[in-house]
């Protein structure tokens, strides 16, 4: 952090570096440590550029200072910078007044990030929901019931872009008129995964996509575990829907844990692989997170006033939509069925005795919740809730 202290007397001049930081990051091979360990040196990011190769040798590895070197030949950097500028993507260095507070401190802070749409505001809470790529439908429940109460809540939703839980808490906030910040392991220019379109195009209206990688870089595997470091720097806390017992979830959970985040996991059944990284984070001391209003209260963030009538207003609505102009005696059968209803399969008898109904009315009440797409049946006799 020496290198920032140094730095910050010269603060009126931070536009004026910017484009020599833009020059370091933009740089294959170049990271964090060796950006760090020459600004450290220099005293500036345009000292840096000013350094001659051989020097520049002497305080990091001459392939990188080779590199760097290399950068230079493909125009001067203000050049580089104004093509950057006219793509119309933000370039936010740490030295940027609007570098994101929360990023500034934690450890392997990126030196700059690129961003399409508009910053976080410092004063809003954050919350980063991520969780399983290939997630249950319980999970898919969660992450959009999650997405929404946090966005009626006033809170911006971080996560990662990726497809199951992380695309679906997102997709579900922006729906319910919130916004969301998409970290992405690739350029910021780049829509990955390509399922995802949707949110990737209305972050960057509402929210931002975000990323440390320059643009046109393709999505790979030794991106995306770096990235995460991000996700959770941008929030206050972190919480889990669903987690195996090696997945980067967890990666990202322990680098929270690391920014002196905290963290939350749902809690499953002992039995889903799905829910074995949480069930043992919960074990490790992580927070039970058993619904948005409980975690808001515990952790005391600000939300926005009379959210949970709005919630329970939409609740309402939802559940008229599905059972349609249906009152009195059968709306109540409907809601009965779906009340007993489960992500995991259940069979016509077990659901007999939960409804107290004859297997013909069951039936029926299911063929249509099936056709309505709330309910779906897994095998001859076996029925779950669909979200």
């Amino acid at each position: 952090m020496g290198d920032i202290k140094q730095y910050n007397g010269q603060e009126e001049n931070w536009e004026v570096q910017q484009p020599y930081i833009y020059w370091m990051t933009n740089t294959k091979g170049i990271g964090s440590l060796t950006i760090g360990k020459l600004i450290k040196h220099a005293g500036s990011p345009k000292a840096v550029y000013e350094m001659a190769l051989q020097d520049m040798g002497k305080i990091i590895p001459p392939n990188k200072a080779a590199a760097l070197e290399a950068a230079k030949e493909k125009g001067t950097v203000m050049e580089q910078y104004s093509r950057l500028k006219e793509k119309n993507i933000g370039f936010y260095s740490i030295y940027h007044p609007d570098y994101p507070r929360r990023l500034k401190n934690i450890p392997d802070r990126p030196y700059a990030i690129y961003v399409e749409g508009t910053l976080p505001k410092e004063e809003t809470p954050s919350i980063a929901v991520i969780g399983a790529r290939q997630c249950s439908d319980y999970g898919r429940f969660m992450a959009r019931q999650c997405g929404r109460e946090l966005a009626e809540a006033g809170i911006n939703v971080i996560s990662g872009l990726a497809r199951g839980i992380d695309g679906i808490s997102q997709k579900s906030a922006l729906e319910a008129g919130g916004r969301t910040y998409a970290v992405l392991g690739c350029g910021t220019n780049i829509c990955y995964p390509g399922e995802n379109r949707f949110v990737y195009e209305k972050a960057k209206e509402n929210g931002a996509v975000i990323s440390e990688y320059p643009p046109d870089t393709p999505p790979a595997p030794g991106l995306f575990p770096r990235r995460n470091r991000i996700i959770s720097g941008l929030a206050d806390l972190v919480l889990i829907i669903e987690a195996r017992t090696k997945s980067g979830t967890l990666i990202t959970a322990d680098m929270a844990l690391e920014q002196g985040k905290e963290v939350y996991v749902l809690p499953g059944r002992v039995t889903d692989p799905l829910s074995q990284g949480c069930n043992q984070m919960l074990k490790q001391g992580a927070g039970l997170f058993t619904s948005v209003a409980c975690l808001l209260e515990e952790t005391g963030l600000p939300v926005r006033k009379k959210w949970e009538n709005v919630t329970q207003q939409n609740n309402f609505n939802k559940q008229d939509a599905l059972c349609g102009k249906m009152s009195g005696e059968e709306d109540k059968t409907v809601r009965k069925v779906l009340d007993a209803l489960d992500f995991y399969p259940k069979d016509t008898e077990c659901l007999m005795q939960e409804t107290q109904m004859e297997y013909r009315a069951l039936i029926c009440i299911l063929s249509r919740l099936c056709l309505d797409g709330r309910a779906a049946r897994v095998s001859a006799d076996q029925f779950i809730k669909k979200v």
